[in-house]
């Protein structure tokens, strides 16, 4: 490929890339906005906003014929950090003959790894925005309802209620659940009616349940867990193919009932890729690699700074430890999570 093909083909890489990924403001709107995909770029390695927390027991009962001290109460302020995630492709090979030899343009070859890219990087932030949301409400026993050690321990019906009933009189807030396709196939063997079906992007898919919330439904590594791991996420399936777990092999499913901004992830607008070429080989090689960042914030929760550091990996957005809670209420989380077969 001459100069003017390479800057044809990354042309076409992000133009492809740009045109699929603007159907996260589909996403938003069939998530009911509990997860928040944006472009809101941040400097540095977090964003961090501050606000005045609320002030419990602002109004007291007095007696006005006695004298006598009164326990004051103090305005705090708080802090909420998002923490930016680090991103990228490995470099993949695009020959210069390859295109010859079939005798076709460096434009088939963009379009093809854009729309791909656009799909896998969507995907990639759901399934890490699940796992640290996972990880952050793990903490939270009074928003979890664990039912996998009664019974059959499969999701159904009436465990979704009792997860909604953890929240009490705000059980409204609570617009999406985010499920595996195993508890759904679950809720439907339990006769639970399915609904019209709303949005698909890739192995994500998105429906509605009888009582008017959502069902985001992604067989995600993030909501798989083998039994005796302690709930850490899985590495496999991959949730990108869409495989599920092997038969025999038993696991655990996370579902997510999320309130509105529950997870917040914003896009740096950062977008960079190169292409280079390598002489010495049987056949002239090139390749192609890129590389981005995007923000992550859960509702309640503040990124630790001193223990998880910056540009974390995986393995330090799924550590519960590396999430604190500054909501004082457990109302005022990002949701509740239930806990099933």
């Amino acid at each position: 490929m001459a100069l003017s093909d390479l800057q044809v083909f990354s042309e076409f890489v992000y133009t492809a890339q740009r045109e699929v990924m603007q159907k996260i403001e589909l996403f938003n709107s069939a998530s009911r906005g509990a997860i928040v995909l944006r472009v809101a770029p941040i400097q540095g390695d977090f964003h961090t906003e501050a606000f005045w927390g609320r002030i419990n027991g602002l109004v007291r009962r007095r007696n006005p014929y006695t004298m006598g001290n009164v326990a004051p109460k103090e305005l705090v302020m708080l802090t909420d950090s998002m923490v930016k995630v680090a991103a990228g492709t490995p470099p993949i090979n695009i020959p210069p003959s390859q295109f010859r030899w079939i005798q076709q343009n460096p434009e088939e070859g963009g379009a093809i790894i854009g729309q791909q890219l656009a799909v896998d990087t969507l995907a990639d932030m759901l399934n890490t925005a699940l796992m640290a949301t996972v990880a952050a409400m793990a903490g939270q026993a009074e928003n979890i309802f664990d039912n996998t050690s009664t019974g059959d321990g499969k999701a159904s019906h009436p465990l979704f209620n009792s997860a909604q009933a953890l929240f009490g009189d705000s059980y409204q807030d609570i617009v999406t659940w985010v499920m595996h396709s195993k508890p759904l196939f679950d809720i439907y063997a339990d006769a639970m009616a399915n609904a019209h079906f709303l949005f698909s992007f890739g192995t994500v898919s998105v429906r509605e349940d009888g009582f008017g919330r959502n069902f985001i439904i992604s067989d995600s590594p993030s909501l798989v867990n083998r039994v005796g791991s302690g709930f850490a996420p899985l590495e496999s399936p991959d949730a990108l193919t869409g495989d599920l777990p092997s038969p025999g092999v038993t696991f655990n499913y996370d579902t997510l009932g999320l309130t509105t901004n529950a997870v917040r992830i914003d896009q740096n607008s950062d977008f960079d890729d190169n292409i280079s070429t390598l002489n010495g080989e049987e056949n002239i090689q090139r390749n192609y690699q890129a590389e981005w960042s995007y923000n992550l914030g859960i509702k309640g929760f503040s990124w630790d700074k001193t223990n998880g550091a910056h540009a974390p990996n995986d393995a330090a957005l799924a550590t519960t430890s590396n999430w604190d809670r500054y909501a004082t209420s457990s109302k005022s989380l990002a949701g509740v999570l239930l806990r099933t077969h």
